[in-house]
């Protein structure tokens, strides 16, 4: 047989020295480890069928889950099923996502396999019970998955009427269908669904560092502030009940965070694009959200209420109930000083609160509850309903939960608590890390907005808190809900975080839902 053919069945030889004339011994040959063996199965016949880039990703994930790995270094001849299994317990699940982390146990399962059977490796893993075990959950995850989809749609008709309403309402289908689901009374069969799903099929990777820079839109930002010393005084306004722009409200210092060790630019706040009256009137900055999931950032969005106003824009459909709903969107007129839209609180019926539109109560008030109230000026105040004034005449109150941020101390003491929303119809619970958002203000009357991935609501009240917000309400969640988008100077619309899915038309277009709207009080200039 040929020298090339030979290197296509057998793995690569390790090639010993020879011993000198001197040496009265052989010397000892050193024993085949785990990792030398699951390295070079990959070039034996059974795998030469994968394509040279799978071969190539294989190896690469080999040699970042074998490296300083006790499994790895180990002796061929120790490794059993047990072995194996502690190997991708504590080892594939904790590095890789669970998915990829499936597809490198397969492997390193079939490798060892063949290993055993020439006798280089324990017996137990010809027949191994723990692999076993393993793709029966694995089986049953993806029946389960299958389930969820089927529960969520309740069938074909109701996928169809499904299908009929996110293509009427500019929605994305499965958001729909979660939405028409709780509206049919199965929020908790929703909710049940959600917290299996999150805190078991879809997880974030643990530690690491963000694939992106943690400046806002890449560094390209607004100009310099303009210091308050040289501000001239706003002559123009937008809309005569807001009245004038003010001098710019002083910055907040930089958002620490909770991560071992800062990124660069991270928690800075970044100037955008927005200007009003020659002051940039929102800044950004992007942040871990916690010490573990450190490979991304949750975005805080800083508004100086001095130089912008803001609007309750009810939807089509959400806050539900009969009374004139309004077009969705923001009235053309506006469109000119419109720059921000962000999504509102949760159903009507998840929300545990109220809701008013100007003097007509649409749903009672409950008292105690979070409540993101606007005035008619074009101010803004989040206060816990019966204990907080009401400053002025009201454009819109809506309730959402209880305040997760008050006197600026977090209320999150556990994630399990009802009212984070394990028994309030598809809101899941509080400890899963879905898209989460919430608004609150600062002791000197500045508002912060959150958003992001991969948030708890422990970690979502923390970010408000280390952004020095003394009030806070809970807003929309998950992908489809929880978005936020800017508008003014960002012509064709920008993403508050990258990676919302939603497109940046949500809240230009007709909407079904309310949103928050931010005009400027003056021109930009």
């Amino acid at each position: 047989m040929a020298r090339a053919e030979l290197a296509k069945v057998a793995p690569p030889l390790i090639l010993l020295p020879m011993p000198t004339s001197k040496s009265t011994e052989a010397p000892a040959v050193p024993a085949l480890t785990t990792a030398d063996w699951l390295k070079s199965w990959l070039h034996t016949d059974e795998q030469t069928k994968l394509s040279e880039t799978k071969r190539a990703q294989y190896a690469l994930l080999l040699n970042t889950v074998l490296q300083d790995c006790r499994f790895g270094g180990s002796a061929l001849a120790t490794a059993g099923s047990a072995e194996l299994h502690n190997w991708y317990r504590k080892r594939l699940r904790k590095t890789l996502p669970h998915s990829v982390a499936d597809r490198v146990y397969d492997y390193a399962h079939r490798a060892l396999r063949a290993a055993a059977s020439q006798g280089m490796a324990k017996s137990d893993l010809i027949f191994d019970a723990w692999w076993v075990a393993h793709r029966i959950a694995k089986t049953l995850r993806q029946t389960l998955v299958s389930l969820l989809a089927a529960l969520v749609l309740l069938g074909g008709g109701f996928l169809a009427n499904s299908a009929i309403i996110a293509a009427r309402d500019g929605e994305d289908l499965v958001g729909t269908a979660v939405t028409q689901a709780r509206e049919l009374g199965l929020g908790p069969v929703v909710a049940t669904l959600e917290n299996f799903y999150y805190q078991y099929i879809e997880r974030p990777v643990v530690g690491g560092t963000p694939s992106e820079a943690a400046n806002f839109d890449g560094g390209n930002g607004g100009p310099t502030p303009t210091p308050t010393a040289t501000y001239k005084p706003a002559t123009i306004a937008n809309e005569p009940q807001w009245g004038l722009a003010q001098a710019p409200t002083m910055m907040p210092p930089q958002v620490s965070t909770p991560a071992q060790t800062p990124m660069p630019d991270e928690g800075i706040w970044e100037p955008t694009k927005i200007q009003v009256n020659g002051s940039t009137a929102v800044y950004v900055a992007r942040v871990r959200p916690d010490a573990v999931h450190t490979s991304y950032y949750a975005n805080l969005v800083w508004f100086d209420p001095k130089q912008l106003a803001f609007e309750q824009i009810p939807g089509t459909h959400v806050p539900e109930g009969n009374y004139d709903h309004g077009t969705g969107q923001v009235a053309l007129d506006r469109r000119p000083y419109y720059v921000a839209g962000l999504a509102d609180a949760f159903l009507l019926g998840d929300s545990q609160g109220g809701y008013m539109l100007g003097d007509k109560v649409i749903r009672k008030m409950v008292n105690g509850r979070a409540t993101l109230v606007t005035y008619t000026d074009g101010s803004i105040d989040v206060i816990q309903w019966a204990r907080d004034p009401i400053r002025g005449t009201i454009q819109a109150a809506r309730q959402n939960l209880s305040l997760n941020v008050d006197g600026g101390v977090s209320q999150v003491l556990s994630e399990t608590q009802n009212k984070w929303g394990w028994v309030w119809h598809g809101v899941g619970s509080g400890k899963n890390l879905v898209w989460r958002s919430a608004i609150g203000v600062r002791a000197d009357g500045t508002v912060v907005y959150c958003v992001g991935n991969w948030l708890s609501a422990k970690s979502l009240a923390d970010m408000m808190v280390r952004a020095g917000v003394e009030r806070s309400m809970i807003l929309d969640m998950n992908s489809g809900y929880a978005n936020g988008y800017f508008y003014g100077p960002y012509a064709r619309g920008q993403k508050i975080d990258p990676t919302i899915p939603r497109e940046v038309t949500r809240f230009w277009s007709p909407s079904t839902r309310d949103f928050i709207a931010v005009f400027m009080k003056s021109p930009a200039n």
